[in-house]
């Protein structure tokens, strides 16, 4: 097993394509292991590109921003959050999220069935939570909420799981990205052993 100094070091890069596109995003330095830095330095820059083509726009002029937040860095664990804002020079802007959730160990990026034992239900378990939020908080929707996809989009920060929704896929834009976040505590009885949340679970 590969042990690393936590947190995991990160640095600001610039991706800069002027004067359309000029996007910060976070790189990976000084692992011990360097197969398993740049397979996640390539991740991230992967994702920079997948939220960059969604603007692809032909028929409008696009002027793309980025930047990430880095959400969980401890226990072997990296969350973090790439956002890009895309101005069409008038038309109603638009702005797209990805997150990315790496076992450092590993390199992989995580999926969120991937978190919890099998046979769990854990989409039920938590599509349960989601909807009784979706209530409490008097979250708009544009169709009747039913369940969470079983790789919904998620992250991890403070010893909480989010899960949350692009632009129009569950609200009107003016509600913004709904998310929902889940406090590890209550679903520590479905979580796989060794898992990302795992790991987080008995962070203090």
């Amino acid at each position: 097993m590969y042990y690393y100094d936590l947190p995991v070091n990160i640095r600001s890069m610039r991706y800069r394509f002027p004067p359309y596109i000029d996007f910060y995003f976070p790189e990976i330095t000084g692992m011990s292991d360097a197969r398993i830095q740049q397979s996640m330095n390539n991740q991230i820059i992967q994702m920079m590109n997948r939220l960059i083509a969604q603007f692809d726009r032909p028929d409008l002029t696009t002027y793309i921003t980025g930047s990430f937040l880095i959400k969980a860095n401890e226990e072997n664990v990296l969350s973090m959050v790439l956002h890009a804002l895309g101005d069409f020079g008038g038309a109603h802007p638009m702005t797209y999220i990805g997150a990315l959730n790496f076992d450092v160990l590993t390199g992989e990026n995580k999926s969120l069935s991937s978190q919890f034992k099998p046979g769990s239900d854990y989409v039920k378990r938590l599509s349960d939570m989601v909807a009784e939020q979706i209530k409490e908080r008097e979250i708009p929707v544009l169709d009747e909420f039913k369940e969470i996809n079983p790789e919904q989009n998620f992250y991890v920060a403070d010893n909480v799981l989010i899960l949350y929704y692009d632009l129009y896929d569950l609200s009107p834009y003016a509600a913004g990205f709904p998310y929902f976040p889940i406090p590890l505590y209550k679903i520590q009885d479905i979580i796989a052993e060794d898992s990302l949340l795992d790991r987080l679970t008995y962070v203090i």
